[in-house]
């Protein structure tokens, strides 16, 4: 599906000079450097995200995982404790 977008004179004078020296025509172009644009601020989230998981990582690596996999299973009892408390009887 093709889509079509606006831009002013002076940034397509810009991009055709580009075009030309590049050997590509505009659309070509738009759509190289709009995807590349793209796909490097993906990558810069991706590397951030990886940094904070990382971070929580080296964080967690004094807890024993048996541990915290037991302080879960008991929250999860005491809320599902919690929530049959509170229904209403049918």
């Amino acid at each position: 599906m093709l889509r079509t977008i606006t831009i002013s004179e002076s940034l397509f004078v810009q991009l055709d000079r580009e075009a030309q020296r590049s050997r590509l025509t505009p659309n070509a172009l738009a759509e190289r450097l709009l995807a590349d644009r793209l796909n490097a601020e993906q990558q810069a989230w991706r590397e951030q995200f990886e940094s904070l998981l990382a971070r929580v990582h080296s964080r967690m690596s004094s807890f024993d995982p048996a541990e915290i996999e037991n302080d879960i299973t008991e929250a999860s009892s005491e809320a599902k404790a919690a929530r049959r408390a509170n229904r209403r009887p049918r």
